[in-house]
């Protein structure tokens, strides 16, 4: 298992991407980890206190998991999977530029934007 996707996928959904979808994943991710390694576990605390900033952290402990216990590995896998297609047709994202406009310089077409977009230096 890729830590860096699931990385991704607990930071966005931390975020809240995909809304209240995105909520039913985390709880699933949360009721995977209890069923697994029980409700007092090292493993279901450090999911619980997950927060953006330590999200690669998270997803480390579990990948380690993950590989020490195979059929926690496949579950894991199959979350990972699911969730990364919910967070991706939830950020769908469709721009247009049209009726006729005149462009002069950059356009940056996006979704959500967390943070700032730097295109170079002051002029």
């Amino acid at each position: 298992m890729d830590p860096s996707v699931l990385t991704a996928m607990i930071s966005a959904l931390i975020g809240g991407a995909a809304g209240e979808a995105g909520r039913g994943a985390w709880t699933s991710l949360t009721t995977l980890v209890r069923d697994r390694f029980g409700g007092g576990s090292a493993e279901l605390a450090t999911v619980e206190e997950t927060t953006a900033a330590d999200a690669a952290a998270t997803a480390g402990v579990l990948v380690d998991r993950a590989q020490a216990d195979p059929e926690f590995g496949r579950a894991l896998g199959s979350w990972t999977e699911q969730t990364a297609r919910l967070v991706q047709q939830s950020q769908s994202v469709v721009n247009t530029v049209s009726g006729g406009a005149q462009i002069h310089g950059s356009v940056i077409q996006a979704g959500n934007v967390y943070g700032s977009i730097n295109l170079g230096g002051p002029r």
